[in-house]
């Protein structure tokens, strides 16, 4: 009788086990380590907000499997909101292009608008398993004080990745993510005039 039960235990563990949901796993786009360049406190730079595509709203990675059909990762999910995850890695990369350390992501709690402000529209972000990366975007630099726009630009540009990994896909969109910062530093290095205090 005792043997009966610990088998019917047993098989009930077991099945319960193989029905247990799969784990979800976390993705963010933090910077990898690297040596600081030199830099220096100014203005402050404000980035964000990040304008993304409706369907990219959402915690799960969404994949593009062609023709016009997506796919939610249900068990693939960003660590926090995508539109906060990407002016994290931009406000750190531009400040590690430019050199200019009073660079922060939007919203800053008790902070008020910044001098300048950096406004990003992701027209398109494509993961695409087994090709890769690819995102479109237009931003603008502003100043906060007189509302002059001081730069624009436009950014379209793909990372080919060879795996269908969702890991691998997010390591090719922070690759871009980087050359879309060093854009928008580019013109803070030119014009330093423009966020130098005094």
């Amino acid at each position: 009788m005792m043997i009966r039960h610990l088998i019917a235990a047993v098989s009930l563990a077991a099945a319960l086990t193989g029905c247990a949901s799969p784990q979800s796993r976390f993705y963010g786009l933090d910077a990898t380590a690297a040596a600081p360049a030199p830099a220096q406190f100014g203005k402050r730079v404000l980035l964000g907000p990040i304008s993304l595509p409706a369907a990219l709203e959402r915690p799960q990675l969404v994949l593009d499997i062609g023709g016009g059909q997506l796919k939610l990762q249900e068990f693939d999910r960003w660590s926090a909101p995508l539109d906060r995850l990407m002016a994290q890695r931009l406000s750190l990369g531009v400040a590690r292009a430019s050199g200019v350390a009073s660079v922060y992501a939007y919203p800053q709690p008790g902070m008020d608008g910044g001098e300048l402000r950096v406004a990003v529209d992701v027209r398109s972000l494509s993961l695409r398993p087994g090709q890769g990366a690819a995102l479109e975007a237009a931003w603008q630099l502003q100043s906060a004080v007189d509302g002059r726009i001081l730069a624009r630009g436009a950014f379209s540009r793909s990372q080919p990745v060879a795996s269908s990994e969702p890991g691998a896909l997010v390591a090719g969109l922070q690759t871009l993510l980087d050359g879309l910062a060093a854009d928008i530093a580019a013109p803070l290095i030119q014009h330093p005039e423009w966020w130098r205090a005094g």
